[in-house]
């Protein structure tokens, strides 16, 4: 066993601090009986530590995948992956960073860039797809394994719900006015 990493207590403060940071917020807001309710709190709350964490889980990805990424460099073509798929996960992590600001500033332009950020999730799958095709000259078909499909799929359906949810919620309305 070793000792505990900054990172550790990083991740730490981030599943424990933002939740609560974000439950302080809420409380002193009030609900209108006639608007209806503001700030974070019910499925609101359940989203907004969602979007606090997809950074991570995106960053955890890209980290995960370096080793494979290095594995690359003798393919001919491999340069090529091991340089855009990188590219494309920072890409979507910036994406979701710019939400995630947008979200917490309780922005009005927030439901529309989630909006954004669920469209880019088969975007980024397809491109990432096409690039290692082009790259390794590799069939699509090849390419379009289970453990790539599942989990693009659950995760497009998981956030076009939380979408839906956005654009329909009396909450989400009533909390990005800005």
């Amino acid at each position: 066993m070793g000792s505990v990493s900054i990172w550790h207590w990083i991740i730490v403060l981030l599943f424990i601090g933002v939740p609560v940071f974000i439950l302080i917020r809420t409380a002193r807001q009030k609900t209108d009986p006639i608007t209806g309710p503001v700030g974070f709190g019910g499925w609101l709350l359940l989203l907004a530590i969602g979007q606090v964490l997809a950074p991570l889980r995106t960053l955890a990805e890209t980290a995960n995948g370096m080793e494979a990424y290095g594995q690359f460099q003798s393919v001919p073509g491999g340069q090529v992956v091991a340089i855009g798929e990188p590219a494309l996960n920072f890409a979507f992590l910036a994406l979701q960073v710019v939400v995630l600001w947008f979200m917490l500033k309780k922005n009005k332009l927030f439901p529309k860039l989630f909006f954004y950020q669920w469209l880019a999730i088969p975007f980024l799958v397809i491109l990432d797809i096409l690039l290692v095709s082009a790259a390794l000259g590799v069939g699509v078909n090849q390419l379009l394994t289970e453990d790539l499909v599942v989990p693009s799929i659950a995760a497009f359906i998981g956030t076009g719900l939380w979408t839906l949810y956005v654009f329909k919620s009396v909450r989400v309305r009533n909390t990005f006015v800005h």
